[in-house]
């Protein structure tokens, strides 16, 4: 796999063959250059509890357990649709032949299964700056205290109908 690397000191590109285990560094090294954000789990809890209110503890749990959710169901062959973001499911590969690539020699891969995720057509759009801008998030609401208990109404009497009798 050929990937172009930037020299951070000298700043001019350099393609070269890279190792696919480099590929995370040098990614991450150019975003960093570029001055991109790359967005971890610690950045994506810590924007949660800001955006909801919930202690960062709280919100780690939140996200783990929404990400368990998802890989459980894909797991069991489920799709999972979330409106407006995109859908995660399981994708079946085919057996093929593939290249061993430093001796060139033909081996079988074979058939696998993968977990995918398309994106919606609604955030597409708003990628390419066709669709609306997203909604900004509502301020986090302070919790609300608890309810003080309701008395217990007993049953009233109904007034007789109908004419009185004396």
């Amino acid at each position: 796999m050929a990937l172009v690397m930037r020299s951070l000191n000298a700043g001019f590109r350099v393609s070269a063959p890279a190792p696919r285990r480099t590929l995370s560094v040098v990614v991450r090294a150019e975003a960093k250059a570029e001055g991109t954000k790359i967005a971890g789990k610690s950045v994506l809890v810590e924007m949660l509890a800001e955006k909801t209110g919930m202690t960062k503890v709280d919100s780690a749990k939140a996200f783990d357990a929404l990400f368990e959710s998802i890989q459980e169901s894909v797991l069991t062959n489920d799709r999972v649709t979330i409106v407006g973001f995109g859908t995660f499911e399981q994708r079946e590969r085919k057996a093929r032949e593939g290249r061993n690539p430093s001796t060139g020699e033909a081996i079988k891969i074979p058939a696998s299964k993968v977990p995918a995720f398309k994106p919606s057509a609604a955030w597409k759009e708003q990628m390419n700056g066709k669709g609306p801008a997203p909604k900004p998030a509502a301020p986090a609401a302070a919790p609300k205290p608890a309810a003080a208990p309701r008395p217990s109404a007993a049953p009233t009497k109904k007034p007789p109908s109908g004419p009185a009798k004396k």
